[in-house]
């Protein structure tokens, strides 16, 4: 097959969406609702039977409307400007918590089909608009290799529906329909139930988790590394899912959110230390030393210091425990005392405080300067596939990107660092797409130096628990 290119017509894949010129010819774009498609007349028993008989008259009413088939809606023709956002910021680092996956769009409207208010249009039935708050909504772009012609599908967000709204206006053209949806993150905010009797000790990460989603009864997918070797003390189940999660995860000191997919997916602490091959490396063509391998797609970036970050002296405590400390005198000596304290741990031992504050200090003991989050637009790349790709793919936490900076028009200042995305946004108009990133920098534990860790500790080599791990 030869090789396709941008002027060639879009290769047989998912019927509809849209692309723009200015995304650079190889990427596409669906958004989608899923409406229930309603039921005229069923002849026999149905679930939406209101009758003592078999025939119904059904969709018009509001019991048993998740029952209904659904229908996938495109919208993408109509939609000028879309905005996806999920993640963290950058400034907390190994604390950073996961806002909920957001997307906003606005669509062109000048015959109201988008009015919730509208009765008769085409998404509405039995006068009533389908379109409501709850009904399902996803985003995603196929990307057409250029080597081959066939293409890769990715997720840009799954979820559901918060709000339809449209402003009325004098004339006709000016009408505009916004759209709000967040992800499942939403549902485990609003699981909230009773205090139950204390259940759970001695389980790991893991274990916990997959209790929480039996609890709540969720049944979506759980993506999970292989093990986890923390452990945990008794829950009561007495805060919101999402609080519970995220406590977990706090004594994990991994990460947890949701996929682009609509997955839940947390990581490990061991996550954070991992260092692995880039996924991608941006970079400018003109500073020394870059290659071919790098792509100039940067359209700005912000730089931060680590100093908001440090932390050279932890005291951490488990509920019920004792406290445990842990210190780089180098760092102290060098900066004075960036104190942090946590003393609620779930942890189920003393010494899993110990390490965990010891991992604290590993981290953030010294600053660094970093970027703390670029923007970049794939479609400035000849071959964008090769950006589009990994860009669209990217996993927050575990997938690590290289990025090369300098100012503009001062090449000496400049940035090389090996970062973990753990936010991503996107702004999509019909004359642009630019990528978001919120960076961390991705740290090896292994070179970062010995820190005093007072009490029991996985690096102990003596017999009293006073250690330079």
């Amino acid at each position: 097959m030869p090789a396709w290119n941008p002027s060639m017509p879009w290769p047989s894949g998912t019927p509809g969406g849209t692309s723009a010129p200015a995304w650079g010819g190889y990427v596409r774009l669906w958004i989608r609702a899923a409406i229930a498609a309603g039921t005229t007349f069923y002849l026999g028993a149905h679930a939406n039977d209101r009758l003592d008989a078999g025939n119904v008259l059904g969709g018009g009413g509001a019991v048993g409307r998740a029952a209904l088939p659904t229908l996938w809606v495109d919208l993408t023709c109509d939609v000028l400007d879309v905005d996806i956002a999920g993640g963290a910021s950058s400034a907390q680092g190994i604390f950073s918590k996961a806002d909920a996956r957001t997307l906003s769009i606005t669509l062109a409207d000048p015959e109201g089909i988008y009015d919730p208010l509208n009765p008769s249009g085409p998404f509405a039935y039995g006068g009533h608009s389908r379109l409501v708050p709850g009904v399902p909504v996803e985003a995603f772009a196929e990307v057409v290799n250029g080597d081959d012609g066939t293409w890769q599908t990715h997720y840009l967000f799954t979820g559901t529906a918060d709000s339809w709204g449209e402003d009325w206006v004098p004339r006709a053209s000016q009408r505009r329909a916004q759209m709000v949806a967040t992800d499942a993150t939403k549902t485990w905010v609003r699981y909230d139930r009773p205090e139950q009797a204390a259940q759970g000790a001695g389980e790991t990460t893991a274990q916990r988790i997959n209790r929480l989603v039996t609890f709540y009864g969720w049944t979506g997918t759980v993506e999970a590394p292989a093990s986890s070797a923390v452990t945990l003390q008794a829950t009561t189940l007495a805060q919101s899912g999402w609080e519970l999660l995220n406590r977990v995860l706090d004594d994990e000191l991994g990460w947890i959110a949701f996929t682009p997919e609509g997955h839940l997916r947390w990581c490990n602490r061991d996550a954070w230390s991992a260092i692995t091959p880039p996924v991608l490396a941006l970079g400018c063509p003109d500073l020394e030393d870059v290659g071919d391998t790098f792509h100039d797609v940067l359209v700005d970036a912000s730089p931060s210091n680590l100093d908001l970050q440090m932390k050279n002296s932890v005291y951490a405590a488990r509920e019920g425990g004792t406290s445990q400390h842990a210190s780089s005198s180098s760092s102290l000596e060098r900066y004075g005392p960036y104190e942090y304290q946590r003393t609620d741990l779930g942890l189920a031992t003393d010494t899993q405080a110990a390490t965990w504050a010891t991992m604290v200090v590993q981290l953030y003991a010294f600053p660094a300067v970093q970027l703390e989050d670029v923007t970049l637009r794939p479609a400035l790349d000849p071959a964008a596939w090769e950006v589009w790709n990994p860009a669209l793919a990217i996993r927050m936490v575990t997938d690590l990107v290289r990025v090369v900076w300098a100012p503009p028009g001062i090449p000496e200042h400049r940035v090389d660092g090996l970062l973990r995305v753990v936010g991503v946004s996107h702004r999509i108009t019909r004359s642009e797409w630019s990528i978001k990133w919120e960076l961390v920098a991705a740290s090896n534990l292994a070179s970062s130096g010995f820190i005093f860790t007072l009490g029991p500790d996985a690096n102990d080599r003596l017999d009293a628990g006073f250690v330079l791990g």
